[in-house]
């Protein structure tokens, strides 16, 4: 920690420390404060942007700046990533069956099309189409970690306001998706008068993928699972360069990863080559989302928000009615039209405006008003969501950017 150039730079560990501070105050404040927990706001946005506040005023005053290692941050992104890779894999997808591909389907469906209604608002709006980019599926369907992940990657290809358009347009989709999401449920079950019934088939699926007592978090797991992910990111980061270097395509490492740790499941699925531990996988990712997006928060500079407030509100209003009207008309129609679908339909809007966590809590407001849980919509949501939406949305986020790099 040193002062240089009228500034206060902070070292790689200084920098770090501090954000696992963030991270736990925006746990305190996430617990405490009743707004955080009703809208799902994460603690590292609540964290991170209180630093990012700090910074901001620092800024408006003319006093020194302060300056952040972000290494620790960066190797924490790539972690997470290919702990979505180890999370998901196709044997995944056959046990969802055909409802779960369906909305699979329309998920992937939504990356690109808020990926290109984005682009297209921001060249009638003129601004820069990258942030068209980043105000859709990066930072919608994407939310905040994808939001911070991408941001370099879009920044290199021309956007240098990536990060903070990110953040923004994703705090916006967390709140709007809990307040717009349960009443179009609701609106759904009352406008067509549904049976207040579910599809009991789905409970022994649910039940047998959640109960695996043999799953436990030991320091072998741990181990394995850690080596597992070092050996996977030497491979997927030096394999993304020789394909950028070779095709001039850029292929982030991080995201090219993520498809060799879902490979690498998927295969010792059918192998067993060793016991992989879920539950490992899931603290680990945990970790090193909320630390790598409590420091990527910390980096704001709200500041550039000054010259883009209007466009970026027009853009994600239009997104967020383009969402709503896809999920009566789309979702609600190809996936039964019944309560599993109505409330598929309001968790579709949760998640795909902001987190999976979103799409829970308003499906769970919908559920304990009618007194029956969709053990269906509950299962597709945060497999879907928090797994296999990447599959298809990262590699759109990665072709829109590269055709759109100035």
């Amino acid at each position: 920690m040193i002062f240089q150039d009228g500034g206060l730079e902070l070292n790689l560990i200084t920098s770090t420390a501090l954000g696992a501070l963030l991270l736990v105050l925006g746990m305190l404040g996430r617990k405490k404060i009743s707004f955080f927990e009703k809208y799902c706001i994460p603690a590292p946005v609540i964290g991170g942007f209180g630093f990012a506040l700090l910074t901001w005023v620092l800024f408006e005053v003319n006093l020194p700046s302060i300056s952040l290692d972000n290494t620790i941050g960066d190797l924490l992104m790539f972690v997470f990533f290919v702990t979505i890779g180890l999370g998901g894999s196709f044997d995944l997808i056959r046990k969802g069956g055909k409802i779960l591909f369906i909305y699979l389907l329309i998920c992937w469906g939504l990356a690109i099309f808020q990926n290109g209604f984005g682009v297209a608002l921001a060249t009638l709006l003129g601004i820069d189409p990258l942030l068209g980019i980043v105000a859709g599926a990066v930072a919608l369907e994407g939310g905040h970690g994808m939001a911070a992940a991408m941001a370099p990657f879009i920044q290199d290809a021309g956007a240098e306001s990536a990060l903070t358009v990110g953040m923004a347009a994703a705090t916006y989709g967390l709140v709007a998706g809990s307040l717009i999401g349960g009443p179009v449920g609701n609106w759904l079950i009352k406008r067509n008068n549904l049976k207040i019934e579910t599809d009991a088939g789905w409970s022994k699926l649910v039940e047998t993928g959640d109960n695996n007592s043999k799953d436990e978090i030991t320091a072998k797991s741990i181990i394995t699972i850690v080596a597992a992910i070092l050996i996977i990111l030497a491979i997927g980061t030096n394999t993304a360069k020789w394909i950028t270097d070779a095709t001039g395509f850029t292929v982030p490492g991080h995201v090219f990863s993520l498809f060799v740790g879902l490979v690498f499941r998927s295969i010792n699925e059918k192998k067993q080559y060793f016991a992989v531990s879920q539950k490992t996988i899931d603290v680990i990712s945990i970790i090193a989302l909320e630390l790598f997006l409590t420091m990527a928060m910390m980096k704001l500079k709200i500041w550039e928000l000054y010259d883009l407030a209007v466009p970026l509100i027009i853009i994600l209003v239009a997104q967020t009615i383009a969402i709503v009207l896809i999920a009566v008309f789309i979702v609600f129609k190809f996936t039964g039209k019944n309560y599993d679908a109505a409330l598929l339909a309001s968790g579709f809007i949760g998640h795909g405006l902001g987190a999976t966590a979103n799409g829970l809590a308003v499906m769970d407001a919908v559920a304990s008003k009618y007194g029956l849980v969709s053990r269906k919509a509950f299962f597709i949501i945060p497999v879907a969501g928090s797994m296999l939406i990447d599959l298809v949305g990262v590699p759109c986020i990665v072709i829109f950017t590269n055709f759109f790099a100035h």
